[in-house]
C-alpha cells in the first residue's frame, strides 16, 4: 500500500460524556488506545482537534496535531470537512479515519482493511450479525415468518461499527466522499466492536479493561 496516513478527529464538545475523548479508561485517556495501536502501523498518526488538552496529551502518546479550526469542531460540522482540512495541511495517498471511541480496535482489522482497499475503492470496518430484524409496519425483515432458520444458517448482515474508514485520496477528492465506489469490508469481532458513546457503553467498556488487566 502506498503512502498511508491515519487521521483521529478529537474535538472538545460531547454532551452525552464530558470530555469523553480523554476519559479515563483503565487509568488511560480514551483516546490512547487508538493512538498506541495506530503508531503500530504507521508514524503518520494524526490528530485533529480545537482543544488544547486533547492535543497535548495526543503529542504525549506519539500522535502529531493538527489544529483544527473552531467551525469544524461544532455538533453540527461534517467529518468531511474535517478531512479536507486535513488534507490541505498533509500530503498522503492512502487516509484513514480512526475513531477515538473505539477503544477495542486492533492493528489486525485495520491491516486486514489496508489488505482489502488493494482491490475495493474504499473499506469500512463492521461486525457481523445474525439476528432477527423487524420493520416498524411488524413484517420481519430478514427472515420469512413461516420458516425461520436458525441463527447459525442465517445469512448474515454487516453492521457498521464506526471503529474506522478508509479510502484513497484521490477518490475522496474526486467523490467528495469517504466512503465511496466499491465497498470492502474490514470484519472485526463483537467483542472489540464497542464504540462509546454513553455513560452505559463506559461501563462497559471499564468492565472488560478491568478483566483484562
Amino acid at each position: 500500500m502506498s503512502n498511508v496516513s491515519i487521521l483521529i478527529p478529537a474535538r472538545a464538545g460531547s454532551k452525552r460524556i464530558p470530555n469523553k475523548n480523554i476519559v479515563d479508561l483503565g487509568g488511560k485517556p480514551l483516546i490512547y488506545y487508538v493512538i498506541k495501536e495506530a503508531l503500530k502501523i504507521t508514524s503518520n498518526v494524526y490528530v485533529s482537534t480545537d482543544s488544547p488538552v486533547i492535543a497535548d496529551i495526543s503529542k504525549s502518546y506519539g500522535a502529531k496535531i493538527i489544529d483544527r479550526p473552531h467551525e469544524y469542531a461544532t455538533d453540527t460540522s461534517n467529518v468531511k470537512d474535517t478531512i479536507a482540512h486535513f488534507l490541505q495541511n498533509i500530503k498522503t495517498d492512502t487516509l484513514i479515519l480512526l475513531q477515538p471511541t473505539s477503544p477495542f480496535v486492533k492493528k489486525e482489522h485495520i491491516i486486514e482493511g489496508i489488505n482489502t482497499l488493494e482491490t475495493k475503492d474504499s473499506v469500512i470496518s463492521v461486525c457481523e450479525s445474525r439476528e432477527f430484524y423487524w420493520n416498524k409496519a411488524g413484517h420481519p425483515i430478514n427472515y420469512d415468518l413461516a420458516n425461520k432458520p436458525r441463527t447459525q444458517d442465517m445469512e448474515p448482515l454487516y453492521k457498521e461499527n464506526g471503529a474506522f474508514y478508509m479510502t484513497r485520496v484521490s477518490n475522496f477528492l474526486k467523490k467528495k466522499e469517504l466512503v465511496n465506489g466499491e465497498v470492502g469490508f474490514s470484519i472485526m469481532p463483537s467483542k472489540d466492536s464497542l464504540d462509546i458513546d454513553t455513560d452505559y457503553d463506559l461501563k462497559i467498556a471499564r468492565s472488560i479493561i478491568g478483566g483484562e488487566q
